[in-house]
């Protein structure tokens, strides 16, 4: 299976746990990646992530583990000693187990910005558990939670106002976070209609 068939793109960010190895210290964090022109990866680490800190200092590789689990995203912020890892095949960082998929990867290039680093990825190995493996991306699941609330607000402009206003400020959240997670000019159009539908719904 290649990048594009896990569901990895250009244009819209894949969500995915990152693990990395620096000696014996391990870390996994939730992270945004893309597809560059290349067909290899890449994605923005920020100051003040232990996961910054590794790859600064010498990280030499990663695993993108591809799940859509929440529970496995909460405890990469909160609870990582809950991680259940387990070794990866091509690299020394290691996998996390139940996961659909893996891309290990050689980290190949690394540019510091204000903020930031961009950390560049060549994929060694793709293995999936899962024939239909996807990566999690937020702008699809952030365009039908908007039309959800839109559907709702026609229903209760009438009958309650303040409900009303809280769903269409609601999907303004929802349309950042379109905006933030996709370059995809369709997915951001469709993202802004929902949410002048629900203001000319709001104002009549």
């Amino acid at each position: 299976m290649d990048l594009e068939r896990l569901g990895f793109s250009k244009s819209t960010y894949s969500e995915v746990i990152f693990t990395v190895r620096l000696k014996e210290m391990i870390n996994a964090a939730p992270m945004g990646v893309l597809l560059n022109d290349e067909g290899n990866l890449c994605l923005r680490v920020y100051e003040g992530q232990r996961t910054y800190e590794m790859i600064v200092n010498g990280a030499e590789d990663c695993v993108l583990n591809i799940t859509d689990d929440p529970v496995l995203f909460y405890n990469a912020i909160f609870e990582k000693d809950k991680i259940p890892y387990h070794p990866a095949e091509r690299v020394s960082s290691p996998r996390i187990r139940n996961c659909n998929a893996y891309v290990e990867c050689f980290i190949t290039e690394t540019k510091t910005h204000e903020e930031y680093i961009k950390v560049f990825l060549k994929p060694l190995l793709i293995n999936t558990t899962e024939k239909t493996a996807k990566t999690y991306n937020r702008a699809g699941p952030a365009i039908i939670e908007a039309l959800i609330c839109y559907t709702k607000l026609l229903y209760l402009k009438d009958i309650d106002r303040e409900k009303a206003e809280s769903l269409k400020k609601r999907i303004k959240i929802f349309r950042d976070i379109v905006y933030h997670s996709t370059k995809d000019n369709t997915l951001r159009g469709i993202a802004t209609k929902i949410l002048e539908r629900s203001e000319e719904a709001v104002e009549t």
